[in-house]
């Protein structure tokens, strides 16, 4: 029987995410999750008649303001994650505090699928109930056992939906009210085309969260998605596929899709994916439209790391060093920038392993960004269960706010928690790494040896592990004002390690982020970094001849010299350095010298832009470029 509209039950939806680009940014993420368990939960006639969502909240707002708000909704459906794990407790606490009549249930990643092992209803007794794996049938299971005045179950286990046909929270008008009533909000989206992972990586609980199988969404609800994001200027879309580009045509369709909707009406300006592990041409034809369209700046290459033992050990089929080279090899020949990611505290990994890991990459063909994370314990994971934390020995450390940008006024911080050794890879050792690829980070992907010991892997057959083991060492022991970053830095990053706060960090920046962020200070004091440089590969270290040596140099400058501050600047360069370190010829001198004169009012030619001027190449631009 159909209860009249004003005696309707009233649903909250809650499910805030973070700023994307931060607190300096106004773009929210509309709040997919709990749209999908509604939208579904609404295509069932009974909860559709005598069910309304009293609100949905999309960001964090004040608890206590937001309590005041909502305290007389029936039923508070939460969807937690590990960025608003700590803030969804506080106003689930508040609302039981305010409202006892009230029920709370929680679902979603951040949610133990170990709930009476670890206690979970002594720990939060405000919660009533809460729903594992896959949310959409047990949401309904629950509205229905309200409905019929039935105690709710504390453990509702969610099965795979058999079918992935299931409405769109876009398409049902979901989310219509609080873009209407919030019409300067910059909206992003999320976009599932499949759901699943056929990877059980044991430091991510994708796989096991989804019986490591795929299903897909149906082709035409996809597109008529796609043209709702575009039709209501969704600025940002990400794709929430585990392995997008796994489906190699319908993906290319999304695609191709995607590409005709921005030139039809100008969004999505930008488009995220996460990449299939084991990247194709076909994947690589996908990558080069986005880049073409502007909605992504290159290849993400999820490789975790490049010792056997490690991937064994986390259960991860990973390409082989010589399936990298292939694809860098493509990508650097077809402009394709690229961006390859290590995760630092795997168990089995060593310090040893991880430096020639690193090494390995750029011996591969990556020029553009290694960028090296610590590894997070999630909630599921295999790698978090009490027995692996204790076989493999795992210290860790407790941190606030590493995963993105938070609303001031909610005053409730999130926390994470950080490997910082195992048991192959002691605490100072743990350490030793970390400094090893803020080294990488430094002066291999922002240019300020990359010139050199490309120049020099080549002519001289010098390794990139022997390199830079000895630019390593050399950063150690320099007085200097570049020995001085590297020991200040040791300093910062030992004192996160032990303790997990950032407080002795300028400017806020986080463990990760000090990663990066001196290169201000390298470019201040350019010519200090220079001839720490030149120093270290010195002549005696490089046998090459004076003349030859004198040139690599000056090339090495150019590499890294910094526009538009230095102009006007000329350079000649007799020899075809850019074409033999990329491998497109054998080394020789020129028929005619390359002379470059860069003005104030001279942008640069493609060939010289690309070449000179984009050190960092990670997402296709250069951190210091005018053209940023």
């Amino acid at each position: 029987m159909e209860v009249p509209l004003s005696t309707k039950y009233q649903v909250l939806l809650v499910q805030p995410n973070f700023k994307i680009g931060g607190n300096s940014f106004t773009g929210y993420w509309l709040p997919y999750s709990i749209g999908c368990l509604w939208s579904y939960a609404c295509s069932f006639d009974n909860i559709s008649d005598n069910f309304e969502v009293s609100d949905i909240v999309y960001k964090r707002e004040d608890p206590d303001k937001l309590v005041e708000r909502t305290k007389h909704s029936n039923i508070a459906l939460f969807s937690c994650y590990m960025w608003n794990w700590e803030w969804t407790k506080v106003v689930a606490q508040k609302l039981k505090e305010q409202n006892p009549e009230i029920t709370i249930i929680f679902g979603g990643p951040q949610i133990t699928n170990r709930p009476l092992e670890e206690n979970f209803f002594d720990n939060h007794p405000y919660v009533d109930s809460i729903s594992l794996n896959e949310g959409e049938e047990t949401t309904v299971k629950m509205l229905e056992s309200y409905l019929a005045g039935e105690p709710l179950e504390q453990i509702y286990q969610g099965g795979r939906l058999d079918e992935l046909d299931i409405p769109s929270p876009y398409l049902t008008g979901v989310f219509d009210k609080i873009m209407e009533a919030n019409p300067g909000v910059v909206w992003n989206g999320t976009l599932e085309t499949n759901r699943g992972c056929p990877f059980a990586c044991t430091f991510c609980d994708w796989g096991s969260l989804t019986y490591a199988k795929i299903k897909k969404f149906p082709m035409p609800k996809v597109l008529q998605e796609l043209t709702w994001l575009a039709e209501n200027k969704i600025d940002y879309v990400t794709i929430a596929d585990a392995n997008f580009g796994v489906f190699t045509d319908r993906d290319l369709q999304v695609t191709e899709t995607l590409v005709a909707l921005q030139k039809e009406y100008g969004f999505p300006k930008v488009v995220d994916a996460t990449w299939y592990k084991n990247s194709s041409d076909e994947i690589l034809e996908i990558v080069k439209k986005f880049i073409g369209s502007g909605f992504n700046r290159g290849l993400t290459l999820s490789v975790q790391s490049m010792d056997m033992d490690v991937l064994t050990e986390i259960r991860r089929r990973n390409m082989e060093a010589s399936d990298l080279k292939m694809i860098f090899d493509k990508c650097n020949k077809e402009q394709i920038p690229s961006y390859t990611e290590l995760i630092l505290g795997l168990p089995g990994e060593t310090f040893n392993s991880w430096r020639r890991g690193l090494c390995e990459i750029i011996e591969a063909g990556q020029h553009n960004t290694v960028e090296s994370w610590l590894a997070q314990l999630l909630e599921n994971a295999h790698m978090n269960r009490p027995d692996e934390r204790e076989k493999h020995k795992l210290s860790t450390i407790v941190v606030e706010n590493y995963v993105g940008g938070f609303e001031e006024e909610d005053n409730v911080s999130e926390r994470v928690e950080l490997v910082t050794g195992t048991k192959n890879m002691p605490c100072d050792k743990f350490l030793e790494a970390w400094m090893y690829s803020w080294m990488i980070n430094n002066f291999h992907n922002f240019g300020w040896s990359q010139a050199l010991t490309r120049f020099l892997r080549r002519y001289k057959n010098f390794t990139y592990l022997e390199m830079y083991d000895y630019l390593f060492q050399a950063l150690k022991d320099d007085e200097g004002v570049v020995g001085g970053f590297y020991k200040h830095a040791q300093s910062q990053m030992e004192h996160y390690l032990a303790t997990g706060s950032d407080s002795n960090m300028e400017d806020g920046w986080s463990g990760h982020t000090y990663m990066w962020q001196i290169q201000p200070d390298f470019h201040k004091n350019r010519q200090h970094v220079v001839d720490f440089v030149n120093k270290t590969f010195n002549l005696e270290y490089t046998e090459l001849d004076q003349s030859l040596y004198k040139r690599l140099l000056q090339f090495q400058h150019d590499y890294v010299t910094d526009e538009p501050t230095e102009y006007p600047y000329s350079s000649q360069h007799p020899f075809n350095f850019w074409e033999f370190i990329n491998g497109l010829d054998e080394f020789r001198e020129r028929d005619t010298v390359y002379e470059i004169n860069i003005g104030e009012d001279v942008k640069g030619d493609d060939y010289y832009d690309r070449f000179y001027f984009r050190r960092r190449q990670g997402w296709g631009k250069s951190v210091f470029s005018k053209n940023d």
